[in-house]
């Protein structure tokens, strides 16, 4: 930790303070189509903020000595090298992990952890793969493309997997099972019973992932529970824009001693005629040149948090969400997704009725909320399409019609909703702004369809006024 104390001095007694007042573009300035509309960022479930005090330590401490890492012969080498080893150990403790774990930095976010684990696991034809309720695509498509038999685990009532299923599931599978489940939905923000389902599977000989893609920067993570693996993205954390990604993989769990992408740094010797892999499963798997400023800021992002404190964190969350809850719910045409009784994030997906039996569309009313109100939004089905299917009471039937449709360069008609996160950082005067202009444009929205072109090939609405 020493080799980061002189950034966690940065951020002074009180950490939350200095992170609200070192938020990059916190009073930033959209020149809109309506006139100016300062920025207030409401889109960190798809990626965090860039914060002052990590900027500026880096460019003091880490930029006047960067060079490639991999050596100890020399001063700006070794000094890489050493923080690299330092940034996986921090990663360690702020994740509960000893040194029976792996910490390996991975591609941009959870994304390539989860491609990996597929080969470290040697999960293939015969591997059953039980998943969550709430998956993004990237907790889905590679156990597809695996070969694996898929099954996804239904949602209870109560929220989170169905505990029952899960152990039907568990009866019948047969071969290696493995189950890999969000901590959070990256779309409701609903929360999954970590500690649970991690005993569940293990007590039946399942290796056991976790995605925190979306939970990490908000819940706390503890590897102590027993899971095989976690994967986050921590350029999704405050501070943490240009973080690598960072798999956190039990050493015992691995299967297979050749490395998912082979290459330079993964052996100890090559000749002519073979070659020998390092033993380390860290070296095997980041192959090449790393993303050494990624790597560090992955553990400047998670080491920032753990600052804040994780019990302040989550009051904040609790005041936000009710907060939203309230004042959302009460509007006759907002539509909020998912469970609202059940524990989750303030992660609040929704739809915008326009009075006449429909939906205005989640584009343009991400558009509106950005041009009119300068409230950055995400809209869409965020990457995690089974799950919206059941959302929004997508059938069979209706899936079919919509992939023909997208298929023939018709994106207007991909359903989605427009995501909000109330972020910890932020304060009660902007959480109140965000749901002011939600409400407004409830009111209003139908009144400025006027004003927008849509491309029906893109969905991308355009203001007639920037045309």
């Amino acid at each position: 930790m020493s080799a980061f104390q002189s950034f966690l001095d940065r951020l002074g007694d009180d950490a939350l303070a200095s992170v609200q007042a070192g938020l990059i573009g916190h009073d930033a300035v959209i020149q809109g189509p309506f006139g100016p509309r300062r920025m207030i960022y409401a889109d960190y479930v798809a990626s965090g903020r860039a914060l002052r005090q990590v900027e500026e330590w880096i460019m003091a401490e880490v930029l006047p000595w960067y060079a490639n890492s991999h050596t100890e012969a020399s001063h700006c080498g070794g000094m890489m090298t050493r923080l690299r080893r330092a940034a996986r150990q921090a990663i360690r403790d702020c994740c509960h992990a000893t040194g029976d774990h792996a910490v390996i930095f991975t591609g941009s976010g959870a994304t390539a952890g989860l491609n990996r684990l597929v080969h470290l696991l040697a999960v293939g034809p015969g591997t059953t793969v039980l998943i969550g309720p709430y998956e993004h695509h990237s907790n889905i498509l590679p156990w597809r493309e695996s070969g694996a038999t898929v099954i996804e685990i239904p949602e209870a009532a109560t929220g989170g997997p169905d505990m029952a299923a899960l152990d039907e599931a568990l009866a019948g599978a047969e071969g290696p099972v493995v189950g890999a489940f969000s901590a959070a939905s990256n779309v409701t923000g609903i929360l999954c019973d970590v500690a649970a389902v991690t005993a569940r599977l293990k007590a039946a000989g399942a290796k056991v992932i976790w995605d925190y893609a979306g939970g990490a920067p908000y819940l706390p993570i503890d590897l102590g529970l027993g899971m095989d693996a976690v994967v986050l993205s921590p350029h999704k954390f405050i501070g943490g824009p240009g973080a690598s990604g960072v798999m956190i993989l039990r050493r015992d769990a691995v299967m297979t001693q050749v490395p998912t992408l082979p290459g330079g740094g993964t052996v100890r010797f090559v000749s002519p005629e073979g070659h020998d892999y390092a033993t380390n499963v860290e070296a095997r798997e980041e192959g090449g040149t790393p993303n050494v400023l990624g790597d560090i800021r992955a553990a400047l992002a998670l080491l920032l948090k753990d600052r804040v404190g994780q019990d302040r964190i989550s009051a904040r969350h609790e005041a936000w969400l009710h907060r939203g809850m309230t004042r959302l719910k009460a509007h006759p045409r907002i539509e909020l997704l998912g469970n609202t009784d059940c524990p989750r994030l303030p992660i609040l997906s929704l739809r915008i009725r326009d009075g006449h039996g429909g939906y205005i569309h989640q584009q343009l009313i991400t558009r509106m909320l950005s041009d009119l109100h300068g409230v950055q939004a995400r809209g869409g089905c965020a990457c995690a399409g089974p799950y919206v299917h059941r959302l929004l009471g997508l059938g069979p039937k209706q899936s079919q019609q919509l992939r023909a449709a997208i298929l023939a360069g018709e994106e207007i008609q991909k359903p989605g909703f427009v995501r909000l996160n109330l972020c910890w950082a932020a304060d009660q005067a902007e959480i109140d702004a965000i749901l002011n202009a939600v409400c407004d444009l409830a009111d209003r929205a139908p009144a400025y369809l006027q004003h927008y072109h849509c491309d029906q090939a893109t969905a991308i609405f355009t203001p007639l006024a920037a045309e």
